[in-house]
């Protein structure tokens, strides 16, 4: 396999309003990583194919990674991977609104940034050579084509996932809808469960409470829009479930240690 890069410039309409495909790339080989904890301004998955590796953040510790697996990458997060004794990985790296759906659906997980066991598919070499293809050609339809392939990528990632616990599936469907004004009865209705399972199980997975597990889940989701758009604040705070931009930049400085323009600025891609 030959090892390749390819980067673009994001169409703004894809990036603000839906997914862009900004690079892709295929490595087969050793790989050092990256001599440090590096973070990227968007998001990435990694398609470990064969191989075995070693992944790193300070959320998770350290995961040994083996072959077939996928690797996620989260806007800001700290994090290193390598593999001394070779491996082969397909990379794509994208940005967008809708990023924020995926979190919220468990396409993205950031409990769990590596997933062991993965079913990759069948034709990942010639799908990143799609890739390639459609980031090297300038205008818009290639543009949506490396959207779509990107999008069918990460639907792929996640399709034979093995099935949640009760507890990470309840977690899961209050992340869903952390964006819209429920109560906490509503929410847990819509998990299937009781408002004291609901409780009980959102701390057995996060050892907080449902409140600030939708906190979390949408201050989350507005630094990755933060960081990977050009909506405005007030754009970003409707996005996540917030109606006053004024409160949602108090509370937004309060979690993050800075206000949103200013997390911006510094972590802009």
């Amino acid at each position: 396999m030959t090892d390749w890069a390819i980067y673009s410039q994001s169409h703004r309409l894809l990036t603000e309003h839906g997914l862009a495909c900004l690079g892709a790339g295929q490595h087969s080989g050793p790989s050092s990583g990256f001599g440090g904890r590096r973070r990227l301004g968007d998001y990435a998955i990694v398609f470990i194919s064969s191989g075995t590796g070693v992944y790193r953040d300070p959320f998770v510790g350290r995961l040994d990674v083996n072959a077939p697996a996928t690797i996620q990458v989260f806007p800001q997060r700290p994090h290193d991977y390598a593999s001394p004794h070779g491996w082969t990985e397909h990379w794509v790296l994208y940005s967008g609104a809708t990023v924020a759906a995926f979190e919220g659906m468990g396409v993205l997980d950031r409990r769990r940034p590596v997933q062991h066991g993965a079913r990759l598919p069948s034709d990942l070499a010639g799908r990143f050579e799609r890739l390639h293809d459609a980031l090297g050609r300038p205008g818009w339809r290639a543009a949506v084509e490396a959207s779509t392939l990107t999008q069918q990528l990460l639907a792929d990632s996640v399709a034979d996932r093995a099935a949640s616990t009760a507890s990470e599936a309840t977690v899961a469907a209050v992340q869903a809808d952390a964006a819209l004004h429920r109560s906490v009865a509503a929410r847990a209705a819509l998990a299937g469960v009781s408002v004291s399972a609901l409780r009980d199980q959102v701390r057995e997975v996060t050892g907080g409470t449902p409140n600030e597990l939708v906190i979390g889940t949408r201050i989350d989701r507005a630094c990755g829009l933060l960081a990977s758009t050009q909506l405005s604040v007030q754009a970003v705070a409707a996005s996540v479930g917030y109606d006053d931009a004024a409160y949602f930049s108090r509370l937004f400085a309060q979690r993050v240690g800075m206000g949103p323009a200013q997390f911006r600025k510094r972590h802009r891609r």
